[in-house]
């Protein structure tokens, strides 16, 4: 589902696109195209001996147009009374888009490229810049006529897949979907947001992802990820080579977060107990997984603050 150019190499394959339900509500606003302004001419009669002879008068410059198709202004996604674009607004236009603002990353880098400062919602001159950020399809460019469309937006949705970053860039990114996915002024995320949104965020650039979950997951329910411990997955995930051996690993001169620390130990220990062979007692020891089974890209998608 990705466009023509390729993806980096990497390593494990993890889930990336669409399949869950969006938050709450969503607001109905008034859309539309606006209809090109028809240009005219004025006839003048010239009267004499007569004959009427007709001349047509210059016509003045026609004002600037806009494209057809299904105008993406503010206000068709804004809330009317928070003066921003909510989720709900976003999940609107994840209907519109046909995409899952679930699991469908695309939705989160397009928030990204707009620069939204504030979790969860899109400012005005945010939104203004679907029209001036040169990383987004919507773009316009020297001598086109204004107004971003939802047409020109699907067109171009493939190439906003932060799969086709580097990871250089990738980095802000991934911080974004921390921040971006934060509740209010809260400064960490909740266990269960946090395991449902680490896989779709990093997608396959981390040998560890998997096991990471299942170790947060034997943390308490009320247990809290922070930016620190967020960001520094990515870049132990690009530095430490997979478990058992966790190459680049050293636990002597480690300076990761002390979760990190406890994640290798975990790792190893499980690597070196024993498998039952009785399978109901292996069975005993199967943890039943404790977070939502629906992950998301967009946290308040599925549920109202």
């Amino acid at each position: 589902s990705k466009p023509g150019r390729s993806k980096p190499r990497t390593n494990e394959d993890v889930l990336s696109a669409p399949a869950h339900s969006s938050r709450a509500a969503m607001v109905k606003r008034k859309g539309g195209t606006s209809k090109p302004a028809a240009s005219s001419k004025s006839r003048k009669t010239a009267k004499g001996s007569g004959d009427a002879s007709k001349s047509s008068a210059p016509s003045s410059p026609s004002a600037p147009t806009s494209p057809p198709g299904t105008q993406l202004t503010f206000e068709r996604y804004a809330d009317a009374d928070e003066g921003v674009v909510t989720m709900e607004g976003l999940a609107r236009l994840a209907e519109e888009l046909g995409i899952d603002p679930a699991t469908d990353t695309r939705l989160l880098a397009l928030c990204w490229r707009l620069g939204a400062e504030k979790p969860g919602v899109i400012q005005r001159r945010e939104w203004a810049r679907l029209e001036t950020c040169p990383d987004l399809p919507t773009y316009r460019h020297a001598g086109e006529p204004s107004g971003a469309t939802l047409e020109r937006l699907k067109a171009g949705w493939e190439g906003l897949d932060p799969a086709f970053l580097e990871n250089a860039e990738f980095r802000p990114f991934f911080k974004f979907c921390f921040e971006f996915n934060r509740d209010g002024t809260k400064k960490f995320l909740e266990r269960d947001t946090a395991v449902a949104l680490l896989p779709l965020c990093i997608e396959n650039r981390s040998h560890h992802t998997k096991a990471f979950v299942a170790f947060v997951e034997t943390k308490p329910a009320d247990f809290k990820i922070n930016r620190d411990q967020w960001t520094s997955f990515l870049d132990f995930s690009l530095a430490v080579g997979p478990a058992p051996d966790f190459d680049g690993w050293n636990a002597e001169e480690s300076s990761w977060p002390i979760l990190l620390d406890e994640f290798v130990e975990y790792s190893t220990s499980a690597a070196s107990t024993p498998v039952p062979d009785d399978d109901s007692a292996s069975n005993q020891h199967k943890k039943k997984p404790s977070g939502p089974s629906s992950p998301t890209s967009l946290k308040s998608a599925t549920a109202a603050k």
